[in-house]
């Protein structure tokens, strides 16, 4: 399979993750033939899951589709765009660099860029790509204080991979005003490096934000702590960064101060910091509860151009309160609840919507945390996950709760679309572990676990044997886990309902269901596990989807599962898997990189190091838009909006 095709089947990054989220906006009922200029388009955000961070380099705590793809790309698209036309593959039309060149065997990567301008009319340059990379690679230097402490609240980066972006750069130049050059440490794949490398970047306007604080002057602060200098093939703790900034000074005072304007959330509408964007629209107004209206930009130098009046997000604390929106018919592009299917007709019927599955290249599940002193031991256990995939009955979850529109996921590879030409032998036979309580039961007694149906199971043969529960687990141990969840869907409430019900009835696991809203559950489950710093916080944690491959679009699977991602939540860490992934870096052809992704996805399958679950269109999107509003199909597989492409009819 040539490098197209491949990439044909494949998707996301940011997504991260990696989180999907859903659609919407507002207008007219009448259906001219001929489009018009002005108007309102109002977009029904996620349940109990608005914007909540504008700053294009989020920490693993914000780093959503909601945040990025739905809300700072359209103010702050990344270097190089990816989403075509609903296909999974980079857009050239809508990057603001050209193409990538490749040289001196893969080590040297070469950008020029196109000279769009920001929205005060000034040039984007490699300059505004260079303080990209200085505030990235003070954020993550890993001789700064550490990120999120007191002593350096930092931004942090969700796509963080040790030895990947930034690590692997050994050095970065600008060559000329609109052109700079990347030095790498080993000779990487071109089109990994431009999918899942050179994907993160976001140009930043260093005329308007290269300060310290708000009263300070512009300056060249970054400058002062620029690039790391790398040690060849070594492992990120033994780079070592030039002159590293301080909390006050430096790339990282630069990094820090942007990222607690960030987090003012009730600044947003009247900081200068943020007016200030290359997107085709810039923030108008904004309120805490996460409404956020956005204008067009005048100067967007890409195309199209916006034709729109003003781009409105809503939020909703649940999918009942979003659909009251769409039934009144106030809402231009919504989603219907799949518990709400049997009224679509009469939606479509009464208020003129049209119907639209959002498919996107995504998979489901939720994390366990590995490292909680007091359970990550059990989770550690191979068989006792096995166990727990075995009580997922993700068939009756989708035709009992997702209304037929969920696909069963096996693994870590995309599950749209249906017969992935590139899902993996293994994974396209069909389930793994298919529901089967009484494999569960034998699974735990074979492993020395008194089963209790209905009540509560305990290890009654600890150790480290064939036969026995495993290191780490005492004698007495209870199989009883609390398990957080996303509030506001009745789909997510009635899955994690039926697995509670399922797995103490059918082999006595214990689960404590406790509910909060989408960024409290996401800020719990990736808050920098390791087992270093362990988390006894959480135990296991769902946020309502899962993870788009996004802004690492091939989905290698570093971000999620690496040793010492930014956004493996729960810190999975396996040798063989680091492996795995780092085969599909450097494969040198198309064929080798097919054949590297099959030997990682088909090894995390079988290891189930989280809980898969029935993934949906987008995370249970099933849109609803005005007929008259042109531009809203085909919709993006990385969750991603285009307002500037909308427009009346």
């Amino acid at each position: 399979m040539n490098s197209a095709n491949l990439l044909r089947h494949w998707r996301f990054g940011g997504i991260a993750i990696v989180t999907t989220l859903l659609v919407a906006a507002c207008g007219g009922t009448s259906a001219p033939t001929q489009p018009t200029h002005g108007g309102t388009v109002t977009f029904a955000e996620g349940p109990s899951a608005p914007p909540n961070y504008i700053f294009p380099m989020e920490s693993s705590a914000y780093f959503s589709v909601t945040n990025s793809e739905q809300f700072d790309y359209s103010m702050y698209p990344p270097l190089y765009w990816f989403g075509d036309h609903g296909q999974p593959i980079n857009d050239p039309q809508l990057s603001i660099a050209n193409p990538p060149v490749f040289s001196s065997n893969n080590t040297v990567v070469s950008i020029t860029l196109k000279h769009w301008v920001w929205s005060n009319g000034k040039p984007i340059t490699a300059r505004d790509v260079i303080f990209w990379l200085n505030l990235l690679s003070a954020a993550t230097d890993s001789n700064a204080p550490p990120v999120g402490s007191s002593s350096a609240p930092g931004p942090g980066w969700g796509a963080l991979v040790p030895g990947g972006f930034p690590f692997n750069v050994v050095s970065y130049t600008q060559t000329g005003t609109y052109s700079l050059q990347m030095k790498l440490n080993a000779s990487y794949n071109p089109l990994w490096f431009q999918y899942n490398e050179l994907s993160q970047i976001v140009p930043l306007p260093t005329q308007a934000w290269d300060e310290l604080a708000t009263t300070g002057p512009i300056g060249n602060y970054d400058s002062s702590a620029q690039a790391r200098v790398a040690l060849p093939n070594t492992s990120p703790s033994q780079y070592v960064p030039k002159n590293p900034g301080t909390a006050t000074s430096g790339a990282l005072g630069v990094a820090q101060f942007l990222n607690s304007q960030s987090q003012s959330l009730d600044t947003y509408q009247s900081n200068p910091l943020w007016q200030v964007v290359s997107g085709p629209f810039r923030l108008s107004a904004y309120t805490t509860s996460g409404y956020a209206k956005l204008v067009p930009n005048p100067n967007y130098s890409g195309s199209a151009k916006p034709t729109i009046s003003a781009f409105v997000e809503e939020p909703f604390t649940s999918d009942t309160a979003e659909f009251n929106a769409l039934e009144a018919g106030t809402l231009t592009i919504g989603y219907i609840p799949p518990q709400d299917l049997a009224q679509k007709a009469s939606l479509e019927r009464r208020f003129g919507y049209s119907f639209a599955p959002w498919y996107g290249s995504a998979f489901t599940y939720f994390p366990y945390n590995f490292t909680n002193p007091k359970t990550g031991p059990i989770f550690k256990q191979l068989y006792f996950r096995q166990a727990v995939q075995s009580l997922v009955n993700q068939p009756q979850y989708i035709k009992d709760f997702l209304g037929g529109y969920a696909t069963v996921t096996n693994g870590p590879v995309p599950t749209w679309p249906v017969g992935n030409a590139d899902e993996s032998p293994l994974e396209a036979k069909g389930q793994i572990y298919p529901y089967d309580p009484a494999k569960a039961v034998s699974l735990l007694q074979d492993h020395g676990w008194t089963v209790k149906k209905g009540g509560t199971s305990f290890c009654s043969r600890p150790g480290t044997g064939a036969n026995q529960c495993g290191a780490g687990i005492s004698s007495g141990e209870t199989l009883a886990f609390t398990l957080l969840y996303q509030s506001g869907s009745v789909p997510l409430t009635n899955e994690m309902e039926a697995l509670q019900s399922a797995a103490q009835r059918s082999a006595g696991i214990d689960l404590t269901l406790s509910t909060a809203p989408f960024a409290q559950v996401i800020g719990t489950a990736f808050n920098g596990c390791t087992t270093a710093t362990p988390c006894s916080g959480w135990e296991l944690a769902n946020w309502g989807g899962g993870w788009s491959y996004s802004p690492d679009y091939l989905p290698t699977g570093g971000e999620i599962f690496g040793t010492g991602a930014s956004s493996n939540a729960g810190d999975y860490s396996i040798p063989t898997n680091d492996a795995n992934i780092q085969a599909t870096h450097t494969a040198s052809s198309a064929a080798a990189e097919l054949k590297a992704l099959f030997t990682y996805e088909n090894y995390l399958a079988q290891q189930v190091p989280v809980v898969y679950m029935p993934t949906t269109p987008e995370q249970d999107e099933l849109v609803l838009y005005k007929s008259n509003l042109r531009g809203v199909t085909p919709l993006d597989p990385y969750g991603s909006i285009y307002p500037q492409d909308y427009s009346f009819s």
